[in-house]
């Protein structure tokens, strides 16, 4: 080991620090109306109301009394402990199908339910029930059926205006895009099993299938229904297409056709009549849960791109090892051609655009000798992985006759191009433009989540450019108040789809250095921003994207190469992507053997940096949204820390009531008058299941860690915070901000602080991973795998820290090694 370097230290034996997790059980009863007894009346009597109206509903509706509801919890009601699940819907009176915003449950209701929870609503009692508690105060001790009841906000019918946002002649024109496919998305509540399998279904539910079976056969014109996902994280969605008047109708709700088959390249009747007579249907049925239009697939935006007319010195390829990067878009030029690996060869040459995915080479091939390593972190040379997939927008439909079909081309390209190179890290720097009426976790997104868990690799999307100019920002100023003003006052700049996957990364574009007419650092004036999920922390990282006010000496300050071979100046979130796709590739190719992606990812989070210009009281509240974890630092500099810290890997699966438990002592060079000093930082990345059926919930596990310092009395305390620490003192509103600012449920977390005067009154300390479940969530099999990553480091980069406790570890049985070795040692890291 040089002089003064610390390796980043895989522990080996992360299992062995597996052990059982016997939860407390819950608490007590809560009780929403604050002992006010006649409000409660009212409340009550307002919910059996409102079961009445559902009643009414079922008792009228022509197609099946099986209908689906709304429930709206109060949003003191949050918490796994209060759902209203125990005693009111639970599995066989209304079981719970799924969910939309934060606190919204949807429930399925046959004939005889209603009159189920009317008589348990009429069971809450009215006059609050009182107990002693072990100091002698009498104290509320509300029933579980007051509390659930008066957990609930409201129950309502599922309706049209949860089902649809846009008008017949809305639909049309967005349809006649051949890039659609013509199609709209329809999700169901429930998919509509094989005939030959109702007779295991109750009579209400029949009906609710045959219903709209019949209802698709019976309209005026013919229809193409289609499965689209069967996944089990997806939501149950078919794809309808409007057929022309003297069409039959296919109806293959299970997939009796094959994808190539001439039925899927019929045209789409666009007359609007046709299709408000469809969607009169479709708006009223209850098994539809929505009804959404396709997306439109376009190939990345760039802006303000002037050339320079000079031409680089390529760097040649040697014979050494070099990160590898997987490029989505309409191909790479040939000026590269000695970097390109491996090429998916799907487009005739007349029908590519070069030009974007070319810029995005040069900047993994040339970027640092073209921009230096401030912009450009990681050393020059690249393997080029070309995905030349997506075609001129006029050639799209001669390639793909929807935008399902694009996906299903991507992942077999990904499947083959893996095989054939060994690429984990895709560059996904395309703009997917949705119709204004959609909302919600976008298809795309799913999409690109089940395309990276089942091939293992990493997608890193580009934020989405403003492409209005009217909406573009001004510039940052250096007066706070000015820029606050600027950003609260612009329009249509949220992240653009597909940038909210959960499973893979998304980034911002901020300004470089050396302009003298931008703030360096700042957001680009056309960078979108988040928020745009109610999980975690969207975007993850920001990067150098170049400026969108163009200097009149070094243009937009961030240089690549153009087709021709020649140098330009560019910007857009486009050309800031590459750039952290680069050093999580090169971390990649820094360790031998395989790494999981919950570690390679969690390198990269834990060394990622909050440019100072954030750190102002000014912009702590929004930060986040604008650059997430800050700019990841380079690859060389991620795998080597400095003997004044040691950072520990711990990469494993948490399983069914269990835990992993890691006890330790502090550094004694870090502990004065017995107490410790220095920083702590720990980052922890998880792969939770999903379902998207639940809206705002669709992450049904919560992976958390903690780093806890045993007290004298044996309890233990929380020593970190949040990186975006927030308030959480008003306790109605505890668990919205847990979940919107302090990662709950989110599969990135980071924590830091800093200890300047000394923590605690003992050295004893434990690192704890555990688990939280989504109300009526069962457990994976297969466990849940995690990486957590802790740095325990001297604030003055004096002691030995890193020997220290190296040693440490060593005498208590820890076995721990240098990442790079640590793949030759264990199958998994």
């Amino acid at each position: 080991m040089e002089s003064g370097k610390s390796p980043v230290q895989v522990v080996l034996n992360a299992d062995n620090f597996i052990q059982n997790h016997d939860r407390p059980p819950g608490g007590t009863n809560k009780d929403f109306f604050a002992e006010n007894n006649a409000m409660f009346k009212a409340h009550k009597n307002n919910i059996l109301s409102q079961l009445d109206s559902i009643e009414n509903f079922q008792e009228k509706n022509k197609f099946s009394r099986f209908v689906f509801a709304k429930v709206t919890l109060r949003p003191s009601a949050l918490a796994k402990s209060h759902r209203p699940t125990a005693r009111m819907f639970k599995n066989s009176v209304a079981p719970v199908v799924g969910g939309g915003e934060l606190g919204e449950i949807y429930v399925g209701l046959n004939s005889t339910a209603i009159t189920e929870l009317k008589n348990t609503v009429e069971k809450a009692e009215e006059n609050i029930r009182t107990k002693f508690d072990k100091d002698g105060n009498e104290v509320p001790n509300p029933s579980a059926i007051r509390s659930e009841v008066g957990s609930i906000d409201s129950i309502s019918v599922y309706g049209r205006e949860e089902r649809r946002k846009f008008s017949s002649k809305d639909a049309v024109e967005w349809l006649a895009d051949k890039r659609t496919g013509g199609l709209y998305l329809i999700t169901l509540f429930e998919s509509i099993p094989a005939k030959k399998d109702w007779n295991v279904f109750e009579v209400d539910k029949v009906q609710l299938f045959e219903s709209f079976l019949k209802g698709l056969e019976s309209l005026p014109f013919g229809t193409l229904v289609f499965k689209i996902s069967d996944r089990t994280n997806f939501e149950d969605i078919i794809g309808v297409k409007i057929l022309n008047k003297d069409e039959r109708s296919y109806i293959l709700t299970d997939n009796e056709l094959p994808p190539n088959s001439k039925v899927f390249k019929k045209e789409t009747n666009l007359s609007v009549d046709n299709h408000e007579e469809f969607l009169n249907f479709i708006d009223q049925h209850p098994l539809v849960k929505s009804i959404g239009l396709p997306s439109k697939i376009n190939k990345g935006s760039a802006l303000k791109k002037g050339g320079t007319g000079k031409t680089p010195s390529i760097k040649k390829r040697s014979a050494s090892k070099y990160p590898k990067v997987g490029i989505v878009d309409g191909g790479v030029s040939t000026v590269f051609n000695d970097w390109i690996s491996a090429k998916h060869d799907f487009l005739h040459a007349d029908d590519a655009d070069v030009d974007h995915g070319t810029f995005i080479a040069g900047l993994l091939i040339s970027g640092r000798s073209l921009n230096g390593d401030v912009i450009c972190r990681e050393d020059d040379g690249c393997e080029i992985i070309d995905l030349d997939i997506l075609p001129l927008n006029t050639s799209f439909d001669d390639y793909f006759l929807n935008p399902i079909d694009f996906y299903n081309e991507l992942e077999e390209a990904i499947q083959i191009l893996k095989a054939e190179t060994g690429v984990r890290i895709f560059n996904f720097s395309l703009n997917i433009d949705e119709h204004v009426s959609s909302s919600g976790y976008s298809f795309a997104a799913r999409k690109l989540d089940a395309i990276a868990e089942e091939n293992d690799i990493v997608f890193v999307i580009s934020a989405g450019n403003i492409t209005n100019n009217l909406d573009i920002r001004k510039e940052w100023s250096l007066d706070a108040n000015d820029t606050l003003s600027n950003l609260i006052s612009s329009r249509n700049d949220r992240l653009k789809v597909p940038a909210e996957s959960c499973r893979n990364i998304s980034v911002t574009a901020i300004n470089p250095l050396g302009l003298d007419n931008v703030v360096p650092y700042a957001l680009s004036n056309y960078s979108c921003r988040g928020p745009v999920s109610r999980v975690g922390v969207k975007p993850d990282f920001c990067h150098f994207g170049g400026s969108g006010t163009a200097n009149s000496t070094h243009g937009t300050g961030l240089k690549s190469i153009n087709k021709d071979g020649e140098i330009e100046t560019g910007c857009g979130t486009s050309y800031s992507a590459p750039l952290v796709a680069k050093t999580l590739a090169a971390i990649d190719n820094s360790i031998e053997g395989d790494m999981s992606k919950e570690t390679l990812l969690a390198l990269c989070y834990h060394n990622s940096e909050i440019p100072e210009l954030y750190k102002s009281k000014e912009y702590e509240k929004i930060a986040k949204h604008l650059i997430g974890f800050g700019i990841p630092i380079g690859s060389d500099q991620v795998l080597q820390g400095d003997s004044s810290s040691i950072t520990l890997v711990f990469s494993s699966r948490i399983l069914e009531r269990k835990k992993m438990k890691f006890d330790f002592s502090w550094p004694s060079s870090l502990v004065a008058e017995n107490k410790c000093q220095g920083k702590a930082k720990l980052t922890l990345v998880s792969t939770p299941h999903l379902n998207y059926s639940f809206g705002a919930e669709y992450v049904r596990a919560n992976i958390t860690a903690h780093l806890r310092q045993y007290q004298q009395n044996g309890s233990k305390k929380g020593r970190l915070e949040p990186l975006y620490s927030i308030d959480t003192s008003d306790a109605s509103l505890k668990e919205k901000k847990l979940i919107e600012d302090s990662y709950k449920w989110s599969p990135i977390k980071i924590y830091e602080k800093s200890f300047k005067k000394g923590v605690g009154n003992t050295t004893d300390w434990v690192l704890e991973v555990e688990y939280l479940l989504r109300d009526g969530e069962e457990f994976p099999e297969e466990g849940i795998p995690f990486t957590a990553i802790l740095t325990i480091s001297d604030l003055n980069r004096e002691k030995p820290i890193f020997n220290e406790v190296k040693q440490n570890l060593g005498a208590i049985g820890v076995n721990v090694v240098d990442i790079q070795n640590a793949t030759r040692i264990v199958s998994r890291v």
